[in-house]
């Protein structure tokens, strides 16, 4: 099934004021193609009814809140206030947004065009055709708080009545003795008695949270999705993958761990679907995307929908097996660091003149390994167009030699340095096919015993 659920909203008329509109909704499937294509809400529940997208409450209400929802002719006068979430309790059963649906269905009132005095014939003529004693006297008591004052306004209208008290007040028809036009000017009186929902909204507000066909839309895209694998047997493996859209084509990247069975199973589902030739990590289109919907092999979540701050949401996780990739570092040598001394032991091991101060000695040294450089590169560019190497910051707990050149131990780990800064791309892929000609091999030998130059991090054998 390659449908989700979301809510399609519309307005029916109010029963008592057909010029009102009041909201109504039901949950209508939803293809997955539209939830991510056009930001379709991907309405879901957590097992105990409550939002699985808890932002969805705040951001309907702060469209429902916006200036530009609300009736600018009736505003000034207290009649757009703002609604606040409303709290939802362990037992009952609907969630929060169906809640707060359920309170803007009941108190607010959506309008295309409503002027203050437009509300107030339609408040005048509601009283009129609902005229009565019950609804004279709440005019009368509202108008006139007081007893002597109520008092006072009856006897202008008929001086026959006498009263002591309120409770007098029901021996007599108040929709006889008084009219509506006993309360000329108390305008706002007469609003609030005729019509009980005083909070009103743009019916254009429903354009801003739904698509044309009235299917609830705050984004204009959704770009990230979790797809979780149904198990199925002999090995029923749990597996996750957290996909990424762009465009037509999906990316995705499954949460494995160190899990050898679910990088396996990763291997196997990578090779089902995808349209690229990636083994663990894999693009497919958004047809295959809906294709595992309607096969059930997946089931989709949205844990990254957030719709009130950027949220990156979950990260698929692989860890390196230790015994499949091997790292490798590129030890110190002798330079400027160490005395004339230790500088003599290596030129005098090579049968070179040990005179002059220590400059002159790393000069010296420079000299020598460049020689040795060009000796042993036939055999460095064998090795190394054999086996490619990545350059990592880091330098991991357990890390070995490069097996190469061995004999040369002295000047070993600075020929390999020299190897490394002129064969490194990007400075990341240490490739025997790629050359840096920034430097001649005696000028780089120099700036690396005299320390201006020098080989970081560790490197990683690509399998």
């Amino acid at each position: 099934m390659s449908t989700l659920r979301t809510f399609r909203f519309w307005f029916e008329p109010d029963r008592d004021f057909p010029r009102f509109r009041r909201l109504k909704w039901e949950l209508a499937e939803v293809p997955i193609r539209d939830v991510l294509m056009d930001g379709i809400h991907p309405w879901m529940e957590s097992p105990d009814g409550g939002d699985k997208h808890p932002s969805l409450i705040e951001a309907f209400l702060l469209q429902l809140n916006d200036e530009g929802s609300k009736v600018a002719a009736l505003e000034q006068f207290g009649y757009c206030h703002d609604v606040s979430a409303v709290q939802s309790h362990y037992y009952e059963k609907k969630s929060r947004f169906e809640r707060v649906l359920e309170f803007i269905q009941k108190n607010v009132c959506f309008v295309c065009d409503l002027t203050y005095l437009d509300l107030l014939e339609i408040a005048k003529n509601t009283l009129l055709d609902t005229w009565s004693n019950s609804t004279a006297r709440a005019l009368a008591e509202k108008a006139h708080p007081g007893f002597q004052e109520l008092r006072h306004f009856l006897k202008t209208k008929d001086k026959s009545v006498k009263l002591s008290g309120f409770d007098d007040i029901g021996q007599y028809d108040l929709g006889r003795i008084l009219s509506l036009a006993d309360f000329e000017g108390q305008d706002s009186l007469l609003i609030s008695e005729a019509i009980p929902s005083l909070n009103f909204r743009k019916a254009s507000f429903l354009d801003a949270v739904t698509d044309h066909r009235g299917r609830l839309r705050l984004v204009p895209e959704i770009t990230k999705v979790t797809m979780t694998g149904i198990p199925t047997p002999p090995d029923y493996v749990h597996l996750v993958w957290h996909v990424e859209r762009e465009g037509e084509t999906c990316r995705f990247c499954p949460d494995i761990g160190k899990s050898e069975a679910k990088r396996a199973r990763a291997r196997e589902f990578a090779q089902d679907w995808r349209v690229n030739e990636g083994r663990l990590c894999f693009r497919t289109s958004i047809n295959g995307l809906v294709q595992m919907l309607e096969e059930r092999v997946v089931v989709p979540s949205f844990p990254a929908l957030n719709y009130t701050y950027e949220h990156s949401g979950p990260t698929a996780t692989a860890e390196v097996v230790a015994n499949r990739v091997q790292a490798f570092h590129i030890g110190r040598f002798r330079d400027h660091r160490n005395t004339g001394e230790q500088l003599k032991e290596i030129l005098r091991e090579y049968g070179v003149s040990m005179t002059g101060n220590k400059d002159k000695l790393l000069r010296k040294l420079a000299k020598l390994a460049t020689e040795q450089y060009l000796e042993k590169k036939p055999e460095l560019d064998a090795f190394f167009s054999e086996h490619c190497f990545v350059r990592i910051d880091a330098t991991p707990p357990r890390t070995g030699d490069l097996p190469i050149i061995e004999e040369v131990s002295s000047l070993r780990n600075l020929l390999l340095s020299m190897y490394a800064l002129k064969h490194l791309r990007g400075n990341a892929i240490l490739e025997a096919s790629h050359e840096n000609n920034t430097y001649t091999e005696e000028e780089l030998a120099n700036a690396l015993v005299r320390g201006k130059v020098a080989v970081n991090g560790a490197f990683l054998k690509q399998l």
